[in-house]
């Protein structure tokens, strides 16, 4: 592969994780999902252990939350090109909420940095996330959500 294919592909895949903080952030679910492909696996940083299968399960994570006021900030994002079709990357993640107000300027309930694992593949619409695993590695002024297990139905697993 030359230089300028493998910085095309760095760059397709970049572009996802800032795109996912961007849509998350604005609540576009349909938009969110539709960086996965549709027989995605998502692990969400705060339950990394449960991880959801499918573009529709990962749209209704989005679309069913509460409204909140949310910012993620992406860094240190490093992909590496395996071939044509599939490239991995991780990139560290920061999050700010507020679940009380979701109108700006708001207090955020804690800091939270986290990272994720990606897994890319080209498909006929473009670069998509075929896998998206995250984990919480500090938190600071806030504890940590204490969610429920999400079900295997909610989770694509029936």
């Amino acid at each position: 592969m030359d230089d300028v294919t493998r910085l095309l592909i760095e760059r397709d895949c970049a572009r996802l994780p800032l795109l996912f903080a961007k849509y998350a952030d604005k609540g576009d679910h349909a938009a969110l999902a539709d960086l996965f492909t549709e027989d995605c696996e998502f692990a969400r940083p705060f339950q990394p252990d449960h991880p959801f299968f499918g573009r529709d399960r990962v749209q209704a994570i989005f679309r069913d939350r509460p409204p909140l006021l949310v910012r993620h900030i992406v860094t240190n994002i490093l992909i590496d090109v395996e071939n044509d079709e599939l490239a991995r990357g991780t990139n560290y993640v920061a999050m700010l909420s507020n679940h009380h107000n979701i109108v700006p300027p708001q207090e955020a309930a804690g800091l939270f940095v986290g990272e994720f694992e990606d897994v890319y593949v080209l498909t006929s619409a473009g670069w998509r996330f075929r896998s998206r695993r995250g984990r919480v590695a500090l938190h600071h002024g806030g504890s940590m959500p204490n969610m429920p297990p999400p079900s295997d139905e909610a989770r694509g697993l029936k």
